[in-house]
């Protein structure tokens, strides 16, 4: 059996609670084991990635957050030894091309606009939990999940 570490970062309730959703449907669907991390800003992110890394997790983070932004803690996981080549998807209402170039020039793996509709969230972490991570090479072509 598969098992899968994500770790999701944001500030609003509301996603945080829509994204558990969306993975305790995929989970019940899944033959994967799922681990869910929810955070509400990034302080502990880099430490909790540290201490449950899995060769095949994943950070989802939202861009604006009280404390540290997601470009700060994007910046912080490429620079730590320990983290640095762990898959990063931001994950942003906002689809301005920015914060789309910004996040890529910082190392994010991909950026996805968040869905309005609960099935398109569902088939969006479906597709990151099929990737190999550990032999994924990014394609800056697709940087932009549509």
């Amino acid at each position: 059996m598969k098992k899968i570490t994500i770790f999701y970062a944001d500030d609003d309730e509301d996603d945080l609670m829509l994204f558990n959703e969306a993975i305790e449907k995929i989970s019940t669907d899944s033959e994967s084991t799922i681990h869910l991390h929810l955070h509400k800003n990034g302080e502990s992110l880099i430490e909790n990635i540290k201490k449950n890394k899995q060769a095949q997790g994943f950070v989802f983070m939202d861009i604006n957050m009280p404390f540290k932004s997601g470009f700060q803690l994007l910046e912080e996981i490429r620079k730590n030894p320990e983290t640095k080549e762990f898959p990063v998807i931001m994950y942003s209402t906002s689809s301005n091309q920015d914060n789309i170039d910004k996040s890529q020039d910082l190392g994010a793996n991909y950026y996805v606009v968040k869905p309005y509709e609960f099935n398109e969230l569902l088939k969006i972490i479906s597709d990151f939990i099929k990737i190999n991570w550990e032999n994924h090479k990014h394609d800056p072509k697709t940087f932009l999940y549509k």
